[in-house]
């Protein structure tokens, strides 16, 4: 029986990406060239939203090079803007290689009750729940 395991981003320092899948909006899953599967999504609970606001660089760019940075910022809740609910998170993830980073940037809103983090998992024996 497969699980998902929560990680932090810098288990992924040294590791060597060999696909990336964007196709989904709300979440992306990286594979490794030791047979790593790491998703990055937010476990959705009630009414709150978490998705990719933007992408700065190419994902493509970081295959086949081991990655130097891996690095997850938080920017908590404060006044959110009008577009938003009563609560709000920014959540930049960045990658780097030798020559190339990527910096995936999320927005989580909510009510003030829901988590609005992004959630970092390698998917154990292939399989996630």
């Amino acid at each position: 029986m497969g699980y998902n395991k929560a990680i932090e981003i810098e288990s992924l320092i040294g590791e060597v990406l060999t696909h990336i899948d964007t196709d989904d909006s709300d979440q992306i899953l990286l594979t490794t060239e030791s047979g790593r599967q790491i998703l990055i999504h937010h476990y959705q609970d009630c009414c709150e939203t978490v998705k990719i606001e933007d992408t700065e660089g190419k994902w493509h760019e970081l295959i086949g090079k081991p990655i130097l940075m891996a690095k997850h910022d938080v920017y908590p809740s404060g006044d959110p803007p009008p577009e938003y609910q009563d609560s709000w998170t920014r959540t930049t993830l960045t990658f780097k290689v030798n020559d190339a980073t990527v910096i995936s940037k999320w927005i989580g809103e909510s009510n003030g009750y829901y988590s609005e983090s992004v959630d970092l998992e390698e998917i154990v024996n292939g399989k996630n729940n």
